[in-house]
C-alpha cells in the first residue's frame, strides 16, 4: 500500500509539475527532501525567498560519535545564498550559515543535554535534464556548539550531502 501511494505522489508531481530547470533556483518555489553531514541528519524543506536568498530548516538526529546507547535530536536553520547558477550545466553554488538547538539523552544514565549549535560553509546542487525539480547537493563546512555536561564541546569541519524535489 505504502508503495502504491508513493508511486501515485511521484506521478502526480511529475505530471503536474512545469517548471524550467532553473526551479531550484525560482523564488517562490519549496524543496523538500533530506540533508545528510558528518555532524547531524534529518528531513528537510528548503525555500527560495528570491533567485539569490533561501531559507531551509532540517529537522533529525545528531552524529556526536558516542556509543549507540543515546538518542538525539536536532533542529537546525540555515540561511543560504546563492552565488552564481551556471545554466548550461544546471548547477547552482551557495554559502550558508546555520544555527540550531542540539539535544542528547544518554540512555544508560537517563542524563539529557541540550546545546545551541553555529555553522559556516558553502556548496553546490546540482539538477539533471529531464529531471529539473530534483537537486542534489553536496558541501563542506565548519560546524561548533556548547558542551553537553560532562562531555567535551564539538568543533569540526563537516562534509555533507542532500537531496531535494522542488514544487
Amino acid at each position: 500500500m505504502k508503495k502504491l501511494i508513493l508511486l501515485t505522489f511521484t506521478v502526480f508531481a511529475f505530471t503536474f509539475s512545469n517548471k524550467t530547470n532553473a526551479q531550484m533556483l525560482e523564488g517562490g518555489s519549496i524543496g523538500v527532501g533530506a540533508q545528510f553531514n558528518t555532524l547531524f541528519y534529518g528531513i528537510s524543506a528548503k525555500y527560495n525567498i528570491t533567485d539569490v536568498h533561501n531559507a531551509q530548516f532540517i529537522v533529525g538526529g545528531a552524529n556526536y560519535g558516542y556509543s549507540s546507547d543515546y538518542s538525539s535530536f536536532t533542529a537546525t536553520g540555515r540561511y543560504l545564498y546563492n552565488f552564481l547558477f551556471l545554466d548550461g550545466i544546471n548547477l547552482k553554488t551557495y554559502g550558508f550559515g546555520q544555527l540550531g538547538y542540539w539535544s542528547v539523552k544518554f540512555d544508560y544514565s537517563g542524563n539529557k543535554y541540550s546545546s545551541v549549535a553555529f555553522g559556516v560553509g558553502g556548496g553546490g546542487e546540482y539538477s539533471f535534464d529531464g529531471l529539473e525539480q530534483l537537486g542534489l547537493n553536496a558541501e563542506v563546512g565548519y560546524g561548533t556548539g556548547g558542551s553537553f555536561g560532562y562531555y567535551s564541546s564539538y568543533r569540526k569541519a563537516f562534509v555533507g550531502i542532500g537531496v531535494h524535489y522542488y514544487f
